[in-house]
């Protein structure tokens, strides 16, 4: 008895160290890594009067196409289905750190069967039973526990912030797709209208063959141009089959049985996109608020290693019952007891283990620095990217309308003999190749906001 009041003794003597010691943290404190910031976008009076992004970041587009097609890939999308799962592993780890904060508890429970035949006497069997009930509490002095806690905790932060990061990207990827399948199909469209003009004037070169105006050498040119057309358009449809089959994988869709026939490129809106200041981007991109808690994390296992010095201490109590069968009164036995260990030899193990840590902390402020300036770099790209591809749509726009009124004179020209074949067969290749430069024009004007759009967070918010 004198023993077990001397245990509770211990016991609650250790429990007063361990309130006292209770803030006791080797944690280092954490301090944003210092990473230059530019005052103003070099581009920012471009975008004064733009609009501010939405959280459905993909309808400032104005295409209903679109806004269905985002809304089912944020839905079924398998990248962001993996990416939910990933969340859900974050909190099963933030759970089971969790619980070496708390006691635990086991019970455990047996009986037997003994039957013992002597030489002389009857045979006497017995149902031995036991239970028993032990608790066991670690004194968290060092913070060790706490550390592994918040660590799971930050990478929890991080997880949902990447997966945040991951629908951003997957709508872009769907939005990119689908900009490119218009494109194409636009490409096709001109590609045909292209075709259809040059067997026109392929009928015309064979009569003014026949009629002896012409020689064979225009109409092997003539019939070179449609052959060209020809297979630039057997390019383009296969160009159109992998950006459709791309945009059904992004939805979780088999290929074979997704068709899109909705949507046009020139009833698309380019919105004018309002950049900020670049100090509010830190804020607004959910890769760097990832990593960010990374290094929160990182810094929890530079407590944990350093804690890892120290001794352990660790409470227990058990209560144990035993009787000779299921019948008889059961005796208990209460015990009560600490233990302590104590790091005295490790090979250096301590020290590699604190040496890690901090290297990988020093690793990860390298790649925020390096995240943060990239996304710096990103917005100033997509503005540049936003005006320039303006300019250039408008410039083709105009070479479209020029090289469709040269086509026109030449071709009227060409039948009336004041001008030769091949004068008009430049301005037939000239205006092709404007409609279709006009046409990756538009989509490029498309995808210049689209990324600046991307670059700016999105619509996200922490």
């Amino acid at each position: 008895m004198q023993i077990q009041i001397m245990n509770i003794r211990n016991a609650v003597s250790l429990s007063l160290i361990s309130v006292l010691l209770s803030s006791c943290s080797f944690i280092p404190s954490f301090q944003e890594p210092n990473v230059q910031t530019p005052v103003r976008w070099a581009m920012d009076a471009k975008t004064e009067n733009g609009q501010e992004i939405p959280t459905a970041w993909w309808t400032v587009f104005g295409d209903d196409t679109l806004n269905s097609l985002v809304t089912e890939a944020n839905k079924n999308n398998l990248d962001i289905a993996a990416g939910i799962e990933r969340i859900h592993q974050s909190r099963a780890s933030l759970k089971i750190a969790g619980a070496s904060l708390l006691p635990s508890a086991d019970a455990s429970l047996s009986v037997g069967k003994n039957r013992t035949n002597p030489t002389v006497g009857p045979t006497k069997t017995s149902t031995p039973v036991s239970a028993g009930l032990s608790i066991g509490y670690e004194l968290d002095i060092f913070g060790s526990n706490d550390a592994l806690n918040r660590k799971a905790f930050a990478k929890l932060k991080a997880t949902e912030y990447t997966q945040k990061a991951l629908e951003l990207s997957t709508a872009g990827d769907v939005a990119e797709a689908y900009f490119n399948l218009l494109m194409t199909r636009e490409r096709i469209r001109i590609g045909n209208e292209n075709l259809k003009t040059s067997k026109e004037l392929l009928r015309i070169v064979e009569a003014r063959v026949n009629a002896g105006v012409d020689s064979n050498l225009e109409l092997s040119q003539q019939r070179v141009a449609v052959s060209n057309s020809e297979a630039s358009l057997a390019a383009l449809t296969q160009t159109e089959i992998i950006y459709k089959n791309a945009l059904a994988i992004l939805l979780a869709k088999a290929p074979q049985d997704f068709t899109l026939t909705d949507g046009t490129l020139d009833h698309i809106q380019i919105p004018k996109i309002a950049a900020g200041q670049p100090s509010t981007l830190l804020e607004r991109r959910p890769d760097i608020a990832a990593i960010e808690q990374e290094l929160i994390a990182s810094n929890a296992d530079i407590g944990i290693a350093r804690a890892a010095y120290f001794p352990s201490i660790t409470l227990g109590a058990t209560v144990t019952a035993t009787g000779t069968s299921l019948t008889d009164p059961l005796g208990t036995a209460l015990g009560i007891a600490s233990s302590l260990t104590a790091p005295i030899f490790q090979g250096g193990r301590l020290e590699g283990g604190v040496e890690l840590a901090t290297a990988q902390q020093r690793e990860l402020i390298a790649t925020y620095r390096k995240t943060v300036l990239t996304s710096y770099g990103e917005v100033e790209n997509a503005l540049s990217a936003v005006e320039t591809s303006s300019s250039r749509e408008a410039a083709l726009h105009r070479a479209v309308e020029e090289a469709e009124k040269a086509y026109e004179i030449s071709r009227k020209r060409y039948e009336v003999g004041t001008i030769d074949f091949a004068t008009m067969l430049d301005t037939q290749a000239n205006l092709l190749s404007a409609q279709d430069n006009y046409a990756q024009a538009m989509k490029a004007r498309l995808s210049a906001s689209l990324d600046l759009v991307k670059s700016l967070g999105g619509g996200w918010k922490p």
